[in-house]
């Protein structure tokens, strides 16, 4: 979550930072954990940690070792993910599936 007040040259830096350390998570899933490589580390340990032991443990360690970025990073990070594919289909004009439509 970069600041969009940083000056223009400081703030594309950031942002590119901020793409390698999600592509690095993203591919450590998908190389790692046999994940998606559509879907970090993080948001997967926030999902996944609800039903699953080892993937809540994950999840709190992540987290706390991100706490000096942000609060709850894993939920963060989905929500995230989610917003960005909500984005995606608004542009493409499409409509995401509700629960329960056929």
């Amino acid at each position: 979550m970069i600041r969009t007040y940083l000056p223009r040259p400081i703030y594309i830096l950031a942002r590119f930072a901020e793409m390698v350390i999600s592509s690095n998570s993203r591919l450590f899933n998908a190389a790692v954990f046999g994940g998606s490589t559509h879907q970090t580390t993080s948001a997967r340990a926030f999902i996944d940690g609800k039903t699953d032991p080892e993937w809540a443990r994950r999840r709190d360690r992540i987290d706390w070792f991100l706490a000096w970025y942000e609060a709850d990073h894993c939920q963060r990070a989905w929500q995230q993910e989610v917003d960005a594919a909500r984005k995606t289909l608004d542009r493409a004009g499409a409509t995401p599936s509700q629960p329960g439509a056929a």
